[in-house]
């Protein structure tokens, strides 16, 4: 019996420290951060950030998230979507450009 307790905190201590919680996430923060940067990069750093960026999406289980950056260049204005691992790198996926933006 007691050698089956212990098998059994065995397994639950190893579980514990498998889980998704426990791997390495890139901070929501970091991860805009990373996504502003990459995105401003396109556009030769002559573009401003007209709206914070968002984190839309964790994905499991590489821990990847999705996040939308806002970037104007003149009168312009456009949505880079970036995908940041959990090393905070920034990955492009898509861009869109917004139609008549009333602000």
């Amino acid at each position: 019996m007691k050698i089956l307790n212990s098998l059994s905190l065995a397994v639950l201590l190893a579980a514990v420290s498998l889980s998704a919680s426990a791997l390495p996430e890139c901070r929501d923060a970091d991860a805009k951060a990373a996504s502003d940067a990459k995105a401003l990069g396109f556009f030769r750093r002559q573009g401003e950030v007209f709206r914070p960026a968002k984190v839309l999406k964790l994905h499991l289980p590489s821990r990847t998230k999705e996040v939308a950056s806002y970037i104007r260049v003149g009168e312009k204005h456009y949505s880079i979507f970036t995908l940041v691992n959990p090393d905070c790198e920034a990955h492009f996926i898509k861009r869109t450009r917004q139609g008549d933006w009333p602000g």
